[in-house]
Protein backbone atom coordinates (compact mmCIF):
# COMPACT_ATOMS: atom_id res chain seq x y z
CA UNK A 1 0.00 0.00 0.00
CA UNK A 2 1.27 3.69 -0.59
CA UNK A 3 2.14 5.44 2.25
CA UNK A 4 0.92 8.49 3.80
CA UNK A 5 3.67 10.51 3.13
CA UNK A 6 2.83 9.48 -0.64
CA UNK A 7 -0.03 10.57 -0.81
CA UNK A 8 0.52 13.94 -3.02
CA UNK A 9 3.19 12.28 -4.78
CA UNK A 10 3.25 11.24 -8.71
CA UNK A 11 2.83 7.69 -7.86
CA UNK A 12 -0.33 8.62 -5.67
CA UNK A 13 -1.65 10.08 -8.42
CA UNK A 14 -1.17 8.02 -11.08
CA UNK A 15 -2.22 4.71 -8.73
CA UNK A 16 -5.82 7.40 -8.43
CA UNK A 17 -5.89 7.00 -12.05
CA UNK A 18 -6.26 3.55 -12.41
CA UNK A 19 -9.78 3.71 -10.66
CA UNK A 20 -10.57 4.58 -14.14
CA UNK A 21 -9.19 1.74 -15.72
CA UNK A 22 -11.74 -0.28 -17.92
CA UNK A 23 -9.45 -3.39 -18.59
CA UNK A 24 -8.95 -6.10 -15.22
CA UNK A 25 -7.52 -9.29 -15.11
CA UNK A 26 -6.28 -11.66 -12.37
CA UNK A 27 -2.76 -11.33 -12.88
CA UNK A 28 -1.48 -9.94 -9.80
CA UNK A 29 1.40 -8.42 -11.73
CA UNK A 30 -0.76 -6.51 -14.10
CA UNK A 31 -0.25 -3.10 -12.35
CA UNK A 32 3.45 -3.99 -11.84
CA UNK A 33 3.85 -4.58 -15.98
CA UNK A 34 1.70 -1.30 -16.01
CA UNK A 35 4.27 1.08 -14.50
CA UNK A 36 7.39 -0.66 -16.20
CA UNK A 37 5.72 0.49 -19.50
CA UNK A 38 4.96 3.98 -18.03
CA UNK A 39 8.55 3.95 -16.72
CA UNK A 40 9.59 2.99 -20.32
CA UNK A 41 7.16 5.58 -22.00
CA UNK A 42 8.29 8.43 -19.50
CA UNK A 43 12.44 7.92 -20.92
CA UNK A 44 11.01 8.58 -24.39
CA UNK A 45 9.24 11.71 -22.78
CA UNK A 46 5.53 10.70 -22.85
CA UNK A 47 4.14 10.57 -19.47
CA UNK A 48 0.40 9.34 -20.09
CA UNK A 49 -2.05 8.77 -16.87
CA UNK A 50 -1.46 5.52 -15.86
CA UNK A 51 -5.42 3.75 -16.74
CA UNK A 52 -4.56 4.42 -20.48
CA UNK A 53 -1.33 2.97 -20.32
CA UNK A 54 -2.69 0.15 -18.36
CA UNK A 55 -5.39 -0.33 -20.16
CA UNK A 56 -4.32 -0.61 -23.73
CA UNK A 57 -0.74 -2.03 -22.56
CA UNK A 58 -3.59 -5.05 -21.53
CA UNK A 59 -4.87 -5.42 -24.80
CA UNK A 60 -1.36 -6.06 -26.16
CA UNK A 61 -0.55 -8.54 -23.80
CA UNK A 62 -3.21 -10.73 -22.66
CA UNK A 63 -6.50 -11.56 -24.88
CA UNK A 64 -9.97 -10.48 -23.71
CA UNK A 65 -12.38 -13.11 -22.64
CA UNK A 66 -12.18 -15.98 -20.30
CA UNK A 67 -8.96 -16.51 -18.85
CA UNK A 68 -7.59 -13.17 -19.76
CA UNK A 69 -8.82 -9.42 -20.15
CA UNK A 70 -12.23 -8.63 -19.00
CA UNK A 71 -13.53 -4.90 -19.91
CA UNK A 72 -15.96 -2.40 -18.46
CA UNK A 73 -15.40 0.09 -15.98
CA UNK A 74 -15.32 -0.17 -12.15
CA UNK A 75 -18.89 0.99 -11.15
CA UNK A 76 -18.33 0.35 -7.56
CA UNK A 77 -15.24 3.00 -7.54
CA UNK A 78 -17.18 5.23 -9.92
CA UNK A 79 -20.45 5.16 -7.22
CA UNK A 80 -18.05 5.87 -4.38
CA UNK A 81 -15.82 8.92 -6.20
CA UNK A 82 -19.49 10.51 -6.92
CA UNK A 83 -18.56 10.93 -10.47
CA UNK A 84 -21.25 13.49 -12.38
CA UNK A 85 -23.04 12.93 -15.32
CA UNK A 86 -20.53 14.84 -17.92
CA UNK A 87 -17.54 12.19 -16.69
CA UNK A 88 -19.30 9.28 -16.86
CA UNK A 89 -20.52 10.10 -20.19
CA UNK A 90 -16.26 10.62 -21.18
CA UNK A 91 -16.25 7.10 -19.55
CA UNK A 92 -18.59 5.34 -21.52
CA UNK A 93 -16.44 7.45 -24.98
CA UNK A 94 -13.49 5.90 -23.37
CA UNK A 95 -15.35 2.61 -22.91
CA UNK A 96 -15.87 2.25 -26.54
CA UNK A 97 -12.93 3.03 -27.36
CA UNK A 98 -11.19 0.22 -25.34
CA UNK A 99 -13.81 -1.91 -26.82
CA UNK A 100 -12.98 -0.81 -30.44
CA UNK A 101 -9.55 -1.29 -30.07
CA UNK A 102 -9.95 -4.89 -28.45
CA UNK A 103 -11.79 -5.66 -31.82
CA UNK A 104 -9.15 -5.35 -34.21
CA UNK A 105 -7.07 -7.88 -35.50
CA UNK A 106 -3.61 -6.68 -34.99
CA UNK A 107 -4.58 -5.94 -31.16
CA UNK A 108 -5.83 -10.15 -31.20
CA UNK A 109 -2.82 -10.96 -32.72
CA UNK A 110 -0.13 -9.00 -30.70
CA UNK A 111 -2.16 -10.21 -27.65
CA UNK A 112 -1.55 -13.82 -28.93
CA UNK A 113 2.18 -13.15 -29.42
CA UNK A 114 3.49 -12.21 -25.77
CA UNK A 115 5.34 -9.38 -26.55
CA UNK A 116 8.31 -8.08 -24.02
CA UNK A 117 7.40 -4.84 -22.27
CA UNK A 118 9.68 -2.50 -24.33
CA UNK A 119 8.29 -3.84 -27.32
CA UNK A 120 4.86 -2.97 -25.46
CA UNK A 121 6.37 0.66 -24.50
CA UNK A 122 7.29 1.34 -28.65
CA UNK A 123 3.95 -0.03 -29.14
CA UNK A 124 1.91 2.37 -26.69
CA UNK A 125 4.33 5.43 -27.81
CA UNK A 126 3.65 4.89 -31.72
CA UNK A 127 -0.12 4.64 -31.08
CA UNK A 128 -0.50 7.54 -28.37
CA UNK A 129 2.60 9.25 -28.74
CA UNK A 130 1.47 12.52 -31.19
CA UNK A 131 -1.55 12.54 -29.29
CA UNK A 132 0.37 13.08 -26.09
CA UNK A 133 2.51 15.79 -27.76
CA UNK A 134 -0.73 17.84 -29.09
CA UNK A 135 -2.67 17.36 -25.80
CA UNK A 136 -2.31 21.24 -24.58
CA UNK A 137 -2.10 20.89 -20.90
CA UNK A 138 1.25 22.94 -19.61
CA UNK A 139 1.44 20.93 -16.43
CA UNK A 140 1.44 17.33 -17.89
CA UNK A 141 4.76 16.67 -17.22
CA UNK A 142 5.24 18.58 -13.56
CA UNK A 143 6.26 16.59 -11.10
CA UNK A 144 7.19 12.88 -13.21
CA UNK A 145 9.07 9.98 -11.25
CA UNK A 146 9.88 6.84 -11.86
CA UNK A 147 6.92 4.10 -10.73
CA UNK A 148 8.11 1.97 -7.99
CA UNK A 149 8.21 -1.74 -9.69
CA UNK A 150 7.87 -4.42 -6.42
CA UNK A 151 4.42 -5.65 -5.87
CA UNK A 152 3.91 -4.52 -2.44
CA UNK A 153 3.31 -0.88 -3.70
CA UNK A 154 0.47 -1.51 -6.05
CA UNK A 155 -0.94 -3.95 -3.83
CA UNK A 156 -4.65 -3.05 -2.47
CA UNK A 157 -3.73 0.53 -3.18
CA UNK A 158 -6.66 2.82 -2.40
CA UNK A 159 -7.54 3.95 -5.18
CA UNK A 160 -10.42 6.16 -4.02
CA UNK A 161 -8.43 7.72 -1.64
CA UNK A 162 -5.78 8.72 -4.00
CA UNK A 163 -8.12 10.18 -6.59
CA UNK A 164 -9.01 12.34 -4.18
CA UNK A 165 -5.72 13.18 -3.12
CA UNK A 166 -5.10 15.44 -5.92
CA UNK A 167 -6.99 17.90 -8.79
CA UNK A 168 -8.73 15.44 -11.37
CA UNK A 169 -9.51 18.64 -14.08
CA UNK A 170 -6.40 17.80 -15.77
CA UNK A 171 -7.03 14.32 -16.18
CA UNK A 172 -10.66 14.68 -16.82
CA UNK A 173 -9.43 17.28 -19.77
CA UNK A 174 -6.97 14.14 -21.12
CA UNK A 175 -9.98 12.03 -21.09
CA UNK A 176 -11.79 14.37 -23.50
CA UNK A 177 -9.01 15.21 -26.19
CA UNK A 178 -8.35 11.47 -26.07
CA UNK A 179 -12.27 11.40 -26.96
CA UNK A 180 -12.06 13.69 -29.67
CA UNK A 181 -9.23 11.98 -31.58
CA UNK A 182 -11.03 8.38 -31.44
CA UNK A 183 -10.20 8.01 -35.21
CA UNK A 184 -6.81 9.09 -34.74
CA UNK A 185 -6.07 6.38 -32.52
CA UNK A 186 -8.08 3.57 -34.18
CA UNK A 187 -5.41 4.39 -37.48
CA UNK A 188 -2.69 4.34 -35.32
CA UNK A 189 -3.41 1.19 -33.88
CA UNK A 190 -4.07 -0.59 -37.83
CA UNK A 191 -0.89 1.00 -39.23
CA UNK A 192 1.00 -1.15 -36.38
CA UNK A 193 2.79 -3.56 -38.79
CA UNK A 194 2.39 -7.49 -38.25
CA UNK A 195 4.98 -8.62 -39.93
CA UNK A 196 7.67 -6.20 -38.16
CA UNK A 197 6.29 -7.47 -34.67
CA UNK A 198 6.74 -10.80 -36.03
CA UNK A 199 9.84 -10.27 -36.88
CA UNK A 200 11.01 -8.16 -33.66
CA UNK A 201 9.61 -11.45 -31.84
CA UNK A 202 11.86 -13.93 -33.43
CA UNK A 203 14.86 -11.55 -32.81
CA UNK A 204 14.12 -10.66 -29.29
CA UNK A 205 15.82 -13.68 -27.87
CA UNK A 206 15.50 -14.44 -24.22
CA UNK A 207 16.82 -10.83 -22.94
CA UNK A 208 14.73 -8.55 -25.39
CA UNK A 209 15.72 -5.52 -25.80
CA UNK A 210 17.86 -3.06 -23.28
CA UNK A 211 18.68 0.42 -22.76
CA UNK A 212 18.04 3.68 -23.52
CA UNK A 213 19.21 3.78 -27.33
CA UNK A 214 17.24 0.60 -28.05
CA UNK A 215 13.80 2.04 -27.68
CA UNK A 216 14.50 4.78 -29.57
CA UNK A 217 15.68 2.14 -31.92
CA UNK A 218 12.05 0.63 -31.74
CA UNK A 219 9.98 3.57 -32.02
CA UNK A 220 12.17 4.41 -35.63
CA UNK A 221 11.23 0.52 -36.47
CA UNK A 222 7.57 1.34 -36.48
CA UNK A 223 7.80 5.10 -38.04
CA UNK A 224 10.15 3.97 -41.16
CA UNK A 225 8.77 2.94 -44.78
CA UNK A 226 11.48 1.45 -45.44
CA UNK A 227 12.17 -0.66 -42.61
CA UNK A 228 8.80 -2.70 -43.73
CA UNK A 229 10.08 -3.41 -47.05
CA UNK A 230 13.31 -5.04 -45.05
CA UNK A 231 11.35 -6.63 -42.53
CA UNK A 232 9.12 -8.32 -45.55
CA UNK A 233 12.45 -9.60 -47.25
CA UNK A 234 13.90 -10.81 -44.27
CA UNK A 235 10.61 -12.55 -43.01
CA UNK A 236 11.03 -14.57 -47.00
CA UNK A 237 14.26 -15.45 -46.00
CA UNK A 238 14.13 -16.51 -42.41
CA UNK A 239 12.71 -20.41 -42.87
CA UNK A 240 16.26 -20.79 -44.27
CA UNK A 241 17.98 -20.27 -41.32
CA UNK A 242 15.79 -20.97 -37.98
CA UNK A 243 16.64 -24.45 -38.07
CA UNK A 244 20.49 -23.72 -38.00
CA UNK A 245 22.10 -26.11 -34.89
CA UNK A 246 25.94 -25.66 -34.23
CA UNK A 247 27.14 -28.98 -35.02
CA UNK A 248 28.45 -31.17 -31.91
CA UNK A 249 32.03 -30.84 -30.93
CA UNK A 250 32.86 -34.05 -29.95
CA UNK A 251 35.77 -35.52 -30.75
CA UNK A 252 36.84 -39.20 -31.14
CA UNK A 253 39.78 -40.55 -30.82
CA UNK A 254 41.80 -43.74 -32.13
CA UNK A 255 41.63 -47.02 -29.97
CA UNK A 256 44.87 -46.44 -28.82
CA UNK A 257 44.24 -42.87 -27.56
CA UNK A 258 42.54 -41.67 -24.49
CA UNK A 259 41.53 -38.36 -23.55
CA UNK A 260 39.64 -38.35 -19.69
CA UNK A 261 38.89 -40.69 -17.03
CA UNK A 262 35.22 -41.26 -16.57
CA UNK A 263 33.05 -42.69 -14.28
CA UNK A 264 30.89 -45.09 -16.81
CA UNK A 265 32.38 -46.58 -19.81
CA UNK A 266 32.85 -50.10 -21.69
CA UNK A 267 34.21 -52.62 -20.25
CA UNK A 268 37.65 -53.01 -22.54
CA UNK A 269 37.78 -49.24 -21.35
CA UNK A 270 38.46 -50.36 -17.64
CA UNK A 271 41.38 -49.17 -16.01
CA UNK A 272 43.15 -52.33 -15.62
CA UNK A 273 44.59 -51.57 -11.76
CA UNK A 274 40.55 -51.56 -10.83
CA UNK A 275 41.13 -55.27 -11.28
CA UNK A 276 43.34 -55.26 -8.42
CA UNK A 277 40.56 -54.66 -5.86
CA UNK A 278 39.50 -57.78 -3.96
CA UNK A 279 36.29 -59.69 -5.23
CA UNK A 280 33.69 -58.02 -2.45
CA UNK A 281 35.36 -54.59 -2.94
CA UNK A 282 34.66 -54.93 -6.48
CA UNK A 283 31.13 -55.59 -6.99
CA UNK A 284 30.45 -53.04 -4.63
CA UNK A 285 32.11 -50.35 -6.69
CA UNK A 286 30.18 -52.07 -9.77
CA UNK A 287 26.81 -51.55 -7.99
CA UNK A 288 28.02 -47.81 -6.69
CA UNK A 289 29.12 -46.94 -10.35
CA UNK A 290 32.40 -46.05 -8.69
CA UNK A 291 34.83 -48.09 -10.75
CA UNK A 292 37.39 -45.89 -13.09
CA UNK A 293 37.02 -46.18 -17.60
CA UNK A 294 39.36 -44.67 -20.06
CA UNK A 295 37.11 -42.24 -22.20
CA UNK A 296 37.45 -42.07 -25.95
CA UNK A 297 35.95 -39.00 -26.63
CA UNK A 298 35.84 -35.19 -25.58
CA UNK A 299 34.23 -31.79 -26.67
CA UNK A 300 36.71 -29.94 -29.34
CA UNK A 301 38.10 -27.15 -28.35
CA UNK A 302 36.72 -23.90 -28.62
CA UNK A 303 37.37 -21.98 -31.49
CA UNK A 304 37.32 -18.47 -30.81
CA UNK A 305 35.70 -17.36 -34.40
CA UNK A 306 34.62 -14.01 -35.28
CA UNK A 307 31.88 -13.28 -37.61
CA UNK A 308 32.36 -9.52 -38.97
CA UNK A 309 29.50 -8.16 -40.92
CA UNK A 310 30.16 -4.85 -42.54
CA UNK A 311 27.03 -2.96 -44.37
CA UNK A 312 27.62 -0.24 -46.46
CA UNK A 313 24.79 2.83 -45.46
CA UNK A 314 26.50 5.47 -48.10
CA UNK A 315 23.59 7.60 -50.15
CA UNK A 316 24.66 5.01 -52.92
CA UNK A 317 22.61 2.22 -50.86
CA UNK A 318 19.84 3.49 -51.41
CA UNK A 319 15.98 1.55 -52.60
CA UNK A 320 16.48 -1.79 -53.42
CA UNK A 321 20.39 -2.10 -52.61
CA UNK A 322 19.47 -0.94 -48.62
CA UNK A 323 16.74 -3.38 -48.69
CA UNK A 324 18.52 -5.89 -50.18
CA UNK A 325 21.65 -5.64 -47.80
CA UNK A 326 19.76 -5.14 -44.44
CA UNK A 327 17.25 -7.79 -45.10
CA UNK A 328 20.14 -10.44 -46.02
CA UNK A 329 22.81 -8.80 -42.91
CA UNK A 330 19.81 -9.28 -40.61
CA UNK A 331 19.34 -13.03 -41.89
CA UNK A 332 23.17 -13.70 -42.26
CA UNK A 333 23.60 -12.63 -38.51
CA UNK A 334 21.02 -14.67 -36.93
CA UNK A 335 22.34 -17.46 -39.06
CA UNK A 336 25.76 -17.27 -37.92
CA UNK A 337 24.59 -16.86 -34.25
CA UNK A 338 22.55 -20.00 -34.47
CA UNK A 339 26.03 -21.65 -35.48
CA UNK A 340 27.43 -20.92 -31.95
CA UNK A 341 30.35 -18.18 -33.58
CA UNK A 342 30.26 -14.83 -32.54
CA UNK A 343 28.81 -11.67 -34.24
CA UNK A 344 29.44 -8.27 -34.68
CA UNK A 345 27.56 -6.43 -37.21
CA UNK A 346 28.48 -2.54 -38.53
CA UNK A 347 27.27 -0.15 -40.36
CA UNK A 348 30.01 1.95 -42.65
CA UNK A 349 29.55 5.21 -45.17
CA UNK A 350 32.18 8.16 -44.22
CA UNK A 351 33.69 6.34 -40.90
CA UNK A 352 32.43 2.84 -38.95
CA UNK A 353 29.85 2.86 -36.88
CA UNK A 354 29.49 1.44 -33.43
CA UNK A 355 29.63 -1.67 -33.01
CA UNK A 356 26.80 -4.42 -32.20
CA UNK A 357 27.37 -7.78 -30.97
CA UNK A 358 24.51 -10.07 -31.66
CA UNK A 359 24.16 -13.33 -30.17
CA UNK A 360 20.94 -15.44 -29.93
CA UNK A 361 20.15 -13.97 -27.05
CA UNK A 362 20.59 -10.13 -27.66
CA UNK A 363 20.14 -9.67 -31.42
CA UNK A 364 20.44 -5.89 -33.09
CA UNK A 365 17.67 -6.10 -34.80
CA UNK A 366 15.92 -2.24 -33.99
CA UNK A 367 19.13 -0.53 -34.72
CA UNK A 368 19.58 -2.51 -37.98
CA UNK A 369 16.26 -1.94 -39.33
CA UNK A 370 15.57 2.14 -37.72
CA UNK A 371 19.82 3.34 -38.85
CA UNK A 372 19.85 5.97 -40.79
CA UNK A 373 23.11 7.89 -42.07
CA UNK A 374 23.23 10.82 -44.63
CA UNK A 375 27.14 11.11 -44.47
CA UNK A 376 28.83 10.44 -47.86
CA UNK A 377 31.63 7.77 -48.55
CA UNK A 378 35.51 7.62 -47.59
CA UNK A 379 36.15 3.62 -47.94
CA UNK A 380 39.99 3.74 -47.58
CA UNK A 381 39.64 5.74 -44.33
CA UNK A 382 36.87 2.72 -42.98
CA UNK A 383 38.93 0.08 -44.43
CA UNK A 384 42.30 1.47 -42.92
CA UNK A 385 40.16 1.53 -39.60
CA UNK A 386 39.28 -2.09 -39.66
CA UNK A 387 42.61 -2.76 -40.75
CA UNK A 388 44.11 -1.38 -37.22
CA UNK A 389 41.48 -3.26 -35.72
CA UNK A 390 41.71 -6.89 -37.17
CA UNK A 391 45.38 -6.60 -36.44
CA UNK A 392 44.87 -5.75 -32.60
CA UNK A 393 41.98 -8.67 -32.33
CA UNK A 394 44.34 -10.92 -34.00
CA UNK A 395 47.42 -10.73 -31.74
CA UNK A 396 45.97 -9.44 -28.30
CA UNK A 397 43.03 -11.79 -28.38
CA UNK A 398 44.12 -14.59 -31.33
CA UNK A 399 40.63 -13.81 -32.53
CA UNK A 400 40.19 -16.29 -35.98
CA UNK A 401 37.91 -13.48 -38.08
CA UNK A 402 35.41 -13.88 -41.53
CA UNK A 403 34.95 -10.09 -42.87
CA UNK A 404 31.47 -10.10 -45.01
CA UNK A 405 31.66 -6.93 -47.22
CA UNK A 406 27.83 -6.13 -48.14
CA UNK A 407 27.77 -2.70 -50.63
CA UNK A 408 27.94 -2.10 -53.91
CA UNK A 409 30.08 -1.85 -57.58
CA UNK A 410 31.51 1.18 -56.47
CA UNK A 411 33.58 0.65 -53.45
CA UNK A 412 37.54 1.39 -54.56
CA UNK A 413 39.92 0.70 -52.12
CA UNK A 414 43.55 0.17 -52.63
CA UNK A 415 44.66 -3.28 -53.56
CA UNK A 416 47.64 -2.99 -51.20
CA UNK A 417 45.18 -2.18 -47.87
CA UNK A 418 43.02 -5.48 -49.09
CA UNK A 419 46.00 -7.97 -49.06
CA UNK A 420 46.62 -6.80 -45.39
CA UNK A 421 43.47 -7.03 -44.58
CA UNK A 422 43.19 -10.54 -46.50
CA UNK A 423 46.57 -11.45 -43.87
CA UNK A 424 44.11 -10.98 -41.20
CA UNK A 425 40.81 -12.56 -41.82
CA UNK A 426 38.77 -13.98 -44.48
CA UNK A 427 37.30 -11.49 -46.66
CA UNK A 428 33.77 -12.08 -48.16
CA UNK A 429 32.65 -9.18 -50.51
CA UNK A 430 29.00 -9.09 -52.08
CA UNK A 431 28.22 -6.64 -53.81
CA UNK A 432 24.61 -5.38 -54.68
CA UNK A 433 23.28 -3.70 -58.02
CA UNK A 434 26.25 -2.65 -59.72
CA UNK A 435 25.11 0.32 -62.00
CA UNK A 436 27.43 -0.65 -64.77
CA UNK A 437 30.13 -3.71 -65.12
CA UNK A 438 32.00 -4.59 -61.87
CA UNK A 439 35.87 -3.59 -62.27
CA UNK A 440 37.46 -3.29 -59.05
CA UNK A 441 40.88 -4.11 -58.89
CA UNK A 442 40.75 -5.68 -55.60
CA UNK A 443 38.46 -8.78 -56.51
CA UNK A 444 41.29 -11.01 -56.92
CA UNK A 445 42.68 -10.19 -53.67
CA UNK A 446 39.16 -11.12 -51.81
CA UNK A 447 39.10 -14.97 -50.80
CA UNK A 448 35.13 -14.83 -52.00
CA UNK A 449 32.69 -12.78 -53.63
CA UNK A 450 29.25 -12.18 -54.83
CA UNK A 451 27.73 -9.94 -57.47
CA UNK A 452 23.85 -9.30 -57.40
CA UNK A 453 23.20 -7.51 -60.55
CA UNK A 454 20.15 -6.06 -61.51
CA UNK A 455 18.45 -9.33 -63.00
CA UNK A 456 18.19 -11.08 -59.84
CA UNK A 457 16.51 -8.06 -58.16
CA UNK A 458 13.91 -7.67 -60.79
CA UNK A 459 11.42 -10.08 -59.16
CA UNK A 460 10.68 -11.01 -56.13
CA UNK A 461 11.07 -14.36 -56.18
CA UNK A 462 14.70 -13.49 -58.01
CA UNK A 463 15.42 -11.80 -55.02
CA UNK A 464 14.78 -14.32 -52.58
CA UNK A 465 16.57 -17.24 -54.49
CA UNK A 466 19.66 -15.07 -54.72
CA UNK A 467 19.97 -14.01 -51.28
CA UNK A 468 19.09 -17.41 -50.26
CA UNK A 469 22.47 -18.92 -52.21
CA UNK A 470 24.17 -16.75 -50.57
CA UNK A 471 23.39 -17.32 -47.10
CA UNK A 472 24.00 -20.71 -48.33
CA UNK A 473 27.37 -19.91 -50.00
CA UNK A 474 28.79 -17.91 -47.00
CA UNK A 475 27.59 -20.30 -43.97
CA UNK A 476 29.46 -23.45 -45.50
CA UNK A 477 32.56 -21.82 -47.41
CA UNK A 478 33.79 -18.83 -44.87
CA UNK A 479 36.81 -20.56 -43.41
CA UNK A 480 38.36 -18.63 -41.16
CA UNK A 481 42.45 -17.39 -40.80
CA UNK A 482 44.54 -14.85 -42.35
CA UNK A 483 46.20 -18.19 -44.29
CA UNK A 484 42.88 -19.47 -45.95
CA UNK A 485 43.50 -20.15 -49.29
CA UNK A 486 41.29 -19.25 -51.99
CA UNK A 487 37.71 -21.63 -52.38
CA UNK A 488 38.56 -23.56 -55.59
CA UNK A 489 36.03 -26.08 -55.09
CA UNK A 490 33.10 -26.15 -57.76
CA UNK A 491 30.07 -25.26 -55.96
CA UNK A 492 27.23 -27.85 -55.43
CA UNK A 493 25.09 -26.49 -57.62
CA UNK A 494 24.82 -24.42 -60.28
CA UNK A 495 25.58 -20.23 -60.02
CA UNK A 496 23.02 -17.91 -60.35
CA UNK A 497 24.26 -14.99 -62.61
CA UNK A 498 26.30 -12.82 -60.85
CA UNK A 499 27.87 -15.44 -58.77
CA UNK A 500 31.79 -15.53 -58.68
CA UNK A 501 33.97 -18.49 -57.47
CA UNK A 502 37.68 -19.43 -56.39
CA UNK A 503 39.60 -16.84 -56.27
CA UNK A 504 37.89 -13.73 -57.10
CA UNK A 505 37.84 -13.88 -60.84
CA UNK A 506 34.87 -13.24 -62.45
CA UNK A 507 33.39 -16.59 -63.80
CA UNK A 508 29.91 -15.74 -64.55
CA UNK A 509 27.60 -18.15 -65.11
CA UNK A 510 24.12 -18.34 -67.10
Amino acid sequence: MIAPEMHQSWLARQAGTLALSHAQTGNPMALVRAAAWANTLGRLGLHLPLFVVHDLGLLLTAPVGAGGVTLGPRSALLDELRIGAEQRAALRQYHALVETIAASEVIEKAAAWRLRDELVAALLSRILGDLYHRWPDPTKAVGTQLLPLDPPTWQDADLVRHFRGFDPGPLWGFLRFLNGNLLHVYTCVEQIDLDTLRLLGVFSGGSGFAGGADLVDLFGVFQSAEANDVVNFSLELLPSVLETKRSSGVQTFSVDGYASIERRGQLDSLILSEFASDEDLFERKVIDDELYYYGHEKQREEQRRLQYILVDSSPSMRGVRQVFARGLALTLAKKLALQGDEVWFRFFDSRLYDIQKVSTVDFAAPYLLSFKSDRGRNYGKVFRQLHAELVRLRRDERRQIVVYMITHGQCHLPVDLVEQLRKEAFLYGIFILPSSEVALEYLGALHRHQIVDADALATRKGRRDRALDILSDAGERAEPGPEAAPDRRPPRRPAPPGATVGDGRADRRG
